[in-house]
């Protein structure tokens, strides 16, 4: 019989195995999050708060989405919110999604509303994936460094096994760190195969986070060809899709590579009003998928998690005013994206720091290992904790998987007073550390 760390026998559990394994799976950001969150950071009101560069919100665009919801046609209240409806999108909604993807992500393809599947979140979209995909104890591949609740996504209820494809911060021929080949995968999947794992799939990160990148067409393709070699599934979160503030033209979007995929009802793409939107509140996250068995399994999760009318009814005008919507807030987002972006580089790079140049997403992924005594995890965690006492958050590499210990990663779509006054409170730690 199990005993405790004391020798005790533990008392019965009143929970089950399952929640045990949900209880015992630790966030590390989540704590740090809550304290910052209670203290916020104003630059008059509040100056000795603290300033939050962990947290992937866009703040740049917020007046100009509060204006266009406080429209009629977005927020009025109609009776039909007050009944049930269909739980896995309105028709409303999923129409204005088909449309608006396809317009933005694959041009002159038609999506189907039968394909697509709206739930609370993207976060839920991901767990809905790892429930209708795999069983308890298969493998996903995933890239590193990731986002950190990759992991937690499809572990902590659908009990999927998450395994890394690492890389480092080696720079290749094109003097890029962090990258990898489709003959990686590969090899991944043939180690995991050898020690008796069922790989059922890959999650792909694109645009990257917290790199800030994306894959080419042809990278995009031969991941595709190792996939279909294996029988894999491929899910792709593109909740960065249309924060993409350099090189626009070069993404491409899984939606348009589908139809000429070996294996097209083994894609399933994810994205969310979250993060391209500013929308984190509206828990409205979207899942496209031609695989017909996929699609009924999480129709009937919807009714789990499923996400209120009211949104969908909002959601739905924005994406549908194609002036506002295409001619001024993806444009004029991305521009603000673009210089802030811009602003934090030049101040690190100014500062000796090396940046990871980005094209897209909310991030700056930063060197710091020339400020660590030691090049270690312990290190890197004592560091964070120093930015942390000057009550500035941001998040250690280690927690997002990475290899090499001493990377951070930085948001800085942040409002431009905080991004300032961040980046100071970086600066009067690595001071201290350089001297």
């Amino acid at each position: 019989m199990a005993t405790g760390s004391n020798g005790d026998i533990p008392p019965l559990s009143t929970v089950s195995t399952r929640a045990r394994h949900t209880i015992q799976l630790k966030d590390f950001l989540t704590p740090y999050a809550v304290t910052s969150g209670m203290n916020p950071y104003h630059p008059k009101d509040n100056p000795k708060g603290y300033i939050n560069m962990a947290t992937a919100v866009n703040r740049l665009m917020e007046e100009e989405l509060e204006t266009r919801l406080r429209k009629a046609d977005a927020m009025q209240y109609d009776r039909q919110f007050q009944h049930y409806y269909q739980l896995f999108g309105t028709f409303q909604f999923r129409m204005a999604l088909a449309d608006f993807l396809s317009r933005h992500l694959c041009p002159g393809r038609t999506l189907s509303t039968e394909n697509i599947v709206v739930l609370n979140g993207v976060a839920s979209c991901l767990d809905a994936l790892g429930h209708a995909i795999c069983d308890p104890g298969d493998v996903l591949l995933t890239p590193t460094p990731v986002y950190t609740r990759i992991f937690s996504d499809f572990c902590e209820r659908a009990l999927v096994d998450v395994q890394p494809i690492i890389t480092t911060q080696e720079k290749n021929q094109e003097n890029l760190s962090f990258t990898y080949q489709p003959r990686d995968i590969e090899n991944r999947i043939q180690e995991l195969k050898a020690e008796g794992k069922n790989v059922k799939g890959i999650i792909l990160v694109h645009p990257q986070n917290p790199l800030g990148d994306f894959y080419s067409k042809s990278f995009l393709l031969d991941v595709l060809q190792v996939c279909a070699r294996h029988k894999l599934h491929v899910i792709v979160d593109e909740i960065y899709a249309l924060s993409i503030f350099r090189d626009e033209e070069s993404f491409v979007s899984f939606l348009a590579l589908e139809p000429i995929s070996p294996e097209p009802e083994k894609i399933h793409f994810v994205w969310g009003m979250t993060k391209d939107f500013g929308l984190a509140g509206f828990r409205a996250g979207v899942i496209h998928s031609t695989n017909q068995e996929v699609v009924n399994c999480l129709k009937k999760l919807s009714t789990y998690q499923c996400t209120a009318s009211i949104v969908h009814h909002a959601c739905a005008a924005l994406l549908n005013d194609k002036e506002w919507c295409d001619d001024f807030f993806l444009p004029t987002n991305r521009r603000k994206l673009r210089d802030s972006y811009e602003k934090a580089r030049s101040f690190l790079e100014e500062m000796g720091i090396e940046v990871r140049e980005a094209k897209s997403g909310f991030f700056v992924w930063i060197n710091l290992q020339p400020f660590l005594n030691e090049v270690t995890k312990e290190e890197e965690l004592a560091l964070f904790e120093d930015f942390f006492k000057q009550r500035l958050f941001v998040v250690p590499g280690s927690i997002l998987y990475c290899a090499n210990p001493g990377w951070f990663r930085l948001i800085f779509c942040v409002h431009p007073q905080d991004l300032e006054a961040g980046l100071e409170k970086l600066r009067s730690v690595i001071e201290v550390r350089r001297k």
